[in-house]
Formats: C-alpha cells, sequence, structure tokens
C-alpha cells in the first residue's frame, strides 16, 4: 500500500481537477490531502483495507462534507463536496494499484455492494513498511516513496499547470 504522501498527492490532485481553490487558498488543499490520506486512519482500529478504503465511504465523505459546508452556511457546496469524495476514492485506487503484504490481501473497494476484498494485476506502487524494527526499513521505504514522487509528481505538476492557465480568450 502506498505511503500517506502518496495519497496525499493523489487527493490534492483529484481535487485541484474537480474544484481547484483560488489562488493563495491553501485550505481546500489541505483538505483535499487530508481525505486522499484519511481512509488510513482505520490503522488505529486495526481494520485497514476495511470498509473506509471502499467507494461507499467516499461517498459517504461527500455528502459529509457537503452538510457539514451547508450548516456552516459557507458558499462553498456541492463542487466542494464533490472534490472531497473524489479526493477520498483517490485512496481506493492507489491501494487497489498497490502492492498487499498483509492478509486480507486487497481491499474492500466497492464497500457496501461488496464485503470482497480486491487487488489490481499491477503492482504499481510498493508495499510501505511498518516494521520500523528491522534494518532496511528505511532504505526500502524511500525508495518505495521515490518511486511513487516519480509516478504521482508528474500528473500532479500536469493538473496544476491546466488549471492555472488562463483560459483562452475568444475574439469575434
Amino acid at each position: 500500500m502506498p505511503s500517506p504522501i502518496a495519497h496525499a498527492i493523489a487527493g490534492v490532485t483529484a481535487g485541484w481537477l474537480v474544484d481547484p481553490p483560488p489562488i493563495g487558498n491553501n485550505r481546500r488543499i489541505l483538505l483535499y490531502a487530508g481525505m486522499g490520506a484519511a481512509a488510513d486512519l482505520d490503522l488505529l482500529f486495526g481494520a485497514h483495507s476495511g470498509p473506509t478504503h471502499g467507494l461507499g465511504a467516499a461517498i459517504i465523505v461527500g455528502i459529509a462534507t457537503w452538510l457539514v459546508l451547508k450548516m456552516r452556511g459557507s458558499s462553498l457546496g456541492a463542487r466542494t463536496a464533490c472534490a472531497s469524495a473524489i479526493a477520498y476514492a483517490t485512496h481506493t485506487l492507489l491501494d487497489w494499484l498497490g502492492t498487499d503484504s498483509s492478509p486480507p490481501i486487497g481491499i474492500m473497494a466497492l464497500w457496501p455492494f461488496s464485503r470482497g476484498y480486491y487487488e489490481s494485476p499491477w503492482h504499481v506502487f510498493m508495499a510501505i513498511s511498518r516494521r520500523y524494527w528491522l534494518p532496511e526499513f528505511w532504505t526500502f521505504n524511500m525508495y518505495a516513496l521515490g518511486r511513487e514522487l516519480l509516478i504521482l509528481v508528474p500528473i500532479a505538476m500536469a493538473v496544476l499547470a491546466k488549471r492555472r492557465r488562463p483560459a483562452a480568450s475568444t475574439v469575434a
């Protein structure tokens, strides 16, 4: 499974693609980064790769975000809630594309529609080790992080460049 850094980058990239914040607004960038990594909070409860890693959880997060924004009287609304849900759903995608070395293998990607565990045949991302006591812990994880950055940073930069480019004006 990818690192929290990879999940944050993917969350920001997806959120920015759907709902780019105004230049200088770092709050939404932090929101999307947090949404991208949030599914791993289940590690605190010993239930990793379960329902929090499903697309149903992403829908719940989007609805909850919309409700919170509505209750606070925020001018942000459905678009930011949708961006939050998609940022959260990137966690499902990255973990599905990641190498899983802890049973049960895979993630509950289709929760609540299925309780089955799914794993991609393509292992794009390496499993981040949590065995900090092993001598190769830092070396292996730095290598895995470097690989994640080589994959995700160019995608993030392309999205950033695309979203920051002013729209072409038409002259009639």
